[in-house]
């Protein structure tokens, strides 16, 4: 059985060791960059399970580290290794996508059963492709301060749906509400009420 790979970011070369042994020895493997342009190349040779940073390192920051790595890789689980201790932290990690974060001085033990729960989380709920773009793309409106980004894509799936089902039924409603699971009511329904919301927004 292959081991689970590790990607551990930190310019503190005793951490770096500290941490990997401790990782190799709970049946990780691991590689190790202390930069974060050095860990992008890493990531972009071999995708790991989980990718732990530091926050503060010289150059690219851990968090601006996280950022790119998740837009490239967004179901990539990253633990965030910080000396700030406050809650202010955790929640600022939190909402830029880490998964979960390490205060120094940290415990072996912790980090390691960190990384195995991001693991399994990854076993549980990894995404499809087409729902990992949709995902990729909530995750930024909403942190960008755009709350409505659920029922706009909400609905614009919705339609897409119904689009794709009238084009395969050659514009035969009831057959198209039947292959969505719908009644025919429902169908048009929607259909008007979309046809309407159209109608407003011309007219604003």
């Amino acid at each position: 059985m292959e081991k689970p790979l590790v990607l551990l970011v930190d310019d503190d070369s005793s951490i770096r060791w500290v941490l990997s042994k401790a990782l190799s020895n709970a049946g990780f493997k691991v590689v190790a960059a202390d930069n974060g342009q050095d860990a992008l190349h890493l990531l972009d040779k071999q995708l790991p399970k989980v990718m732990i940073s530091d926050v503060q390192m010289p150059g690219m920051s851990g968090l601006e580290l996280m950022e790119t790595a998740k837009n490239r890789y967004p179901s990539l689980p990253v633990i965030i290794i910080t000396a700030n201790t406050d809650t202010q932290m955790a929640v600022e990690s939190h909402q830029t996508g880490a998964f979960d974060y390490l205060p120094k001085p940290f415990d072996l033990n912790q980090a390691v059963s960190i990384c195995q729960k991001a693991i399994a989380q990854d076993k549980t709920e990894q995404l499809p492709p087409w729902q990992e773009q949709i995902n990729k793309t909530l995750m930024a409106e909403y942190h960008q301060g755009n709350p409505t980004i659920f029922a706009e894509i909400q609905t614009e799936f919705e339609q897409f749906m119904v689009q794709q089902a009238l084009n395969l039924c050659q514009g035969h409603k009831q057959k198209a509400a039947k292959l969505l699971g719908w009644g025919r009511n429902t169908l048009t329904r929607k259909l008007q009420s979309w046809q309407q919301t159209d109608l407003d927004e011309d007219n604003h």
